[in-house]
């Protein structure tokens, strides 16, 4: 005997509501995110701006060779203090296709970096760009690099030390031109972002020391 349709009208409605408060929450989550952001730039003095569909085109490896440099949404942009000055710095919804899969967030290098390196966890997906190959371990974290020659001395203990320090949740760390690019789960709470903003100055000021070392012959 067939289930009565009277049963199938129940559980067509059931799932119809489940997925409405489903679409509830997770609207509510993202505006929930956004005032969170805009809350903590206010208490930074931080700029806050809806989108931009510039600002991800400036780089070219890690997410943004992945999917494009799709626009940068929520975003908040001021800057990090350090003890050797403040730096600039970034933190975007990075939305590629329609979808955003990561919040990005990035930190000024000082110096111009002679080629991008990737510092991935054994649990990152292996980059998809040709222009990169597996240099050397580099701590807990696989370095790709552009060019094994000019960036092999940047590859120290206290990047390896600063790399660690960035935390498992984060699989993918790089650096290109003179910037250090982190992509963080979506749902990176706002304290989560600010400790991490503060070990990417760390990361850019071991690359920058790295440029300094004199080169063994």
């Amino acid at each position: 005997m067939g289930i009565p349709s009277s049963v199938w009208f129940v559980i067509a409605a059931v799932a119809l509501l489940a997925g409405g408060v489903l679409l509830l929450v997770d609207r509510s989550r993202g505006s929930g995110g956004i005032r969170d952001r805009k809350r903590w730039a206010a208490l930074h003095e931080w700029e806050h701006a809806d989108s931009d569909p510039v600002l991800p085109s400036r780089w070219r490896y890690g997410t943004i060779h992945q999917g494009g440099p799709g626009v940068a949404r929520n975003l908040i942009s001021g800057m990090v203090p350090t003890p050797d000055g403040p730096r600039q710095a970034y933190v975007f919804d990075h939305e590629q296709a329609g979808r955003v899969g990561s919040v990005l967030a990035a930190v000024q290098v000082r110096t111009q970096l002679p080629a991008a390196v990737e510092l991935r966890l054994p649990s990152a997906p292996l980059p998809d760009d040709a222009g990169l190959d597996l240099l050397e371990p580099v701590g807990e974290r696989y370095a790709f690099v552009s060019d094994a020659e000019a960036v092999k001395p940047l590859l120290t203990e206290r990047l390896a030390s600063a790399g660690d320090a960035i935390g498992e949740d984060i699989e993918l760390l790089w650096a290109e031109d003179s910037w250090v690019l982190a992509a963080a789960p979506v749902e990176a709470t706002p304290e989560r972002l600010q400790d991490l903003l503060a070990d990417m100055a760390e990361v850019a000021t071991a690359l920058e020391q790295g440029q300094t070392v004199p080169k063994s012959h």
